[in-house]
């Protein structure tokens, strides 16, 4: 009877501590529900703001891009526009380093195939390309808009766009506020953290992608290839 009621007693200080820490805290959602009765094309502004004061942030997800191929990445990504990580093309994917205005990457098997689609002719260029890095150009340099954190921030939040707070959500980094966001004939849901700085922690848009952001202001390295391990693609026309 005795080690029942310890055992009773103890488990209610532990309920009871554990709904104290979900009342009006630093963490709670009240928090949130509070940042929410506030403008929703406020707390965009204020969304925006945080994302450009960034120096540097890590961004997971995947995105349809016009064709309705799935883009997939992986990056670590900075202010000055550098990023490392791994990019998700369709099947095939591609390791990408971007630094001082140039990026280059190497793509596996399956994304020289998605390139060269004619028979054989992808395996061909895999073979001769092998681990080697290639020069980020012509329609793949489409590919540098994740490397900027402004113009991720810009296709989440628009400075021309609508935005109304819809609720409260938790996320890993805290409560925060869920944006409707509405830019044209484009609608998106962004969540907003309601603790200062108000970073955007997530991004979603229907059924054409996810994007999630963490690793604030975490340092990370990027080094451009050495000359001896860039392919020069006009080799294959020799």
């Amino acid at each position: 009877m005795f080690r029942q009621a310890v055992l009773t007693t103890a488990l209610t200080v532990a309920l009871t501590s554990a709904l104290a820490g979900c009342g009006e805290g630093e963490g709670s959602l009240s928090q949130a529900r509070d940042y929410a009765k506030e403008p929703g094309n406020q707390i965009a502004e204020h969304a925006r703001t945080a994302m450009h004061d960034l120096d540097t942030v890590h961004v997971e997800g995947d995105v349809l891009d016009s064709e309705g191929t799935k883009i997939t990445v992986d990056l670590d990504v900075s202010a000055e526009e550098t990023c490392v990580g791994t990019v998700g093309i369709g099947d095939g994917e591609i390791s990408l380093r971007a630094i001082a205005g140039s990026a280059w990457y190497q793509g596996d098997e399956e994304f020289w195939k998605s390139i060269a689609p004619a028979k054989g002719a992808g395996e061909r260029i895999a073979e001769r390309v092998g681990d080697k890095w290639v020069k980020l150009e012509g329609e793949l340099a489409s590919v540098r808009a994740f490397c900027s954190i402004d113009s991720l921030t810009a296709q989440m939040v628009p400075a021309e766009a609508e935005a109304e707070a819809v609720g409260p959500v938790m996320a890993a980094d805290g409560p925060a506020v869920r944006l409707d966001v509405t830019h044209g004939d484009t609608h998106s849901r962004t969540d907003v953290l309601a603790s200062e700085p108000h970073r955007i922690v997530k991004w979603t848009q229907g059924g054409a992608g996810e994007l999630v952001f963490s690793d604030f202001d975490e340092e990370f390295q990027v080094e451009e290839p050495p000359a001896d391990e860039v392919f020069d693609l006009a080799e294959l026309e020799k």
